[in-house]
């Protein structure tokens, strides 16, 4: 099963910058934030953002080559349309997220989205998948 996981680490830590922990047993990662860097109300949105994103990216396949990198871009808005709280634009040579900027410091999302372009290379984007089910009338 799937778990992604965003620790907000406690006050009074040195900063250091955002930084994302693999499971070793390759069942997902930890996003980790200082404190300045991610607001309480940040933790559970930021951990089904990265769910749903680690949901439709998945790790390329063993001895298979690593593709392009891909640029991620995360832009805080003070005011989101429709009372969101983060929007997503999701493709395979791109993935920009606009999100509230109450969330997250300019500095943790800067950081934050570079350690996943980083990372690009290693994953592919899944097709999209619809499950419906008939019924009866």
């Amino acid at each position: 099963m799937l778990t992604i996981e965003v620790k907000r680490h406690a006050q009074g830590e040195d900063y250091f910058a955002p930084w994302i922990e693999d499971f070793e047993d390759g069942t997902g990662c930890r996003f980790h934030f200082h404190h300045d860097d991610i607001s309480d109300e940040g933790v559970p949105v930021f951990a089904e953002l990265f769910t749903q994103q680690a949901l439709r990216w998945r790790p390329r396949p063993p001895g298979a080559q690593p593709g392009p990198r891909i640029p991620i871009t995360m832009e805080r808005r003070a005011i989101m349309e429709d009372d969101a709280v983060v929007a997503v634009d999701d493709h395979a040579e791109y993935i920009a997220y606009t999100v509230r900027a109450d969330l997250i410091s300019e500095r943790g999302a800067a950081h934050i989205t570079r350690h996943q372009s980083e990372r690009s290379p290693y994953w592919v984007r899944t097709p999209a998948r619809y499950r419906f089910q008939q019924q009866s009338v």
